[in-house]
């Protein structure tokens, strides 16, 4: 054999001894990885990451007239006090419910848009629509189907630490009395990038 071929065969046996060591590293990290997974929910997140936050009025500071805000709902069935997204992280909103009656205290469009407004938090007047979601009401002035819906987006959107979820209904009223019964938000927090 000569000396070429023979640099060729080590070659060969080199670069094949080099692809089954990257081979069986890639079978590690794919165990590995895998086997942390059991520590995620079917989002894909830590189970301390999910965020409910259910709408409150009266909160100091709030918005609109109702001065509604958000506190968040913890595993426990506390409530942690109102909800603001923490410096390093952005909010991922996934899923919204919510609720419309009239109690036939008043009358009002049998059409209902919940808008979720993102607000800045140091300039209240930045301001931008994040979602919709429209209802009929039924003869009874009760909201949709089961007297609301519950809407699971397809891509969400995303809330930073500088800003909050401001919520509104057109054409209302918001209430109480009557209104706006009920508003629950889901997601996760995620790190920002």
């Amino acid at each position: 054999m000569d000396l070429h071929n023979q640099i060729e065969k080590r070659g060969a046996i080199m670069a094949g001894s080099i692809a089954k060591k990257l081979c069986i590293g890639l079978v590690v990290l794919v165990i590995a990885g895998c086997a942390s997974t059991h520590d995620l929910t079917h989002l894909g997140q830590l189970s301390s990451n999910h965020v409910t936050l259910e709408v409150v009025g009266g909160a100091t500071g709030g918005c609109g007239p109702e001065l509604w805000d958000f506190v968040r709902v913890l595993p426990d069935g506390s409530s942690s006090g109102f909800f603001r997204v923490p410096k390093g992280k952005v909010l991922v909103v996934t899923d919204v419910d919510w609720q419309y009656a009239t109690h036939g205290i008043f009358t009002t469009s049998k059409m209902q848009v919940l808008r979720l407004v993102i607000e800045n938090l140091a300039d209240p007047k930045l301001d931008r629509r994040a979602m919709d979601s429209t209802i009929m009401l039924t003869d009874d002035g009760k909201g949709g189907l089961a007297g609301g819906v519950s809407e699971s987006m397809t891509s969400g959107f995303v809330v930073s630490s500088e800003a909050r979820i401001c919520p509104d209904v057109f054409p209302g009223p918001m209430g109480p009395p009557g209104g706006l019964q009920h508003l629950i938000l889901r997601g996760y927090l995620a790190p920002e990038k």
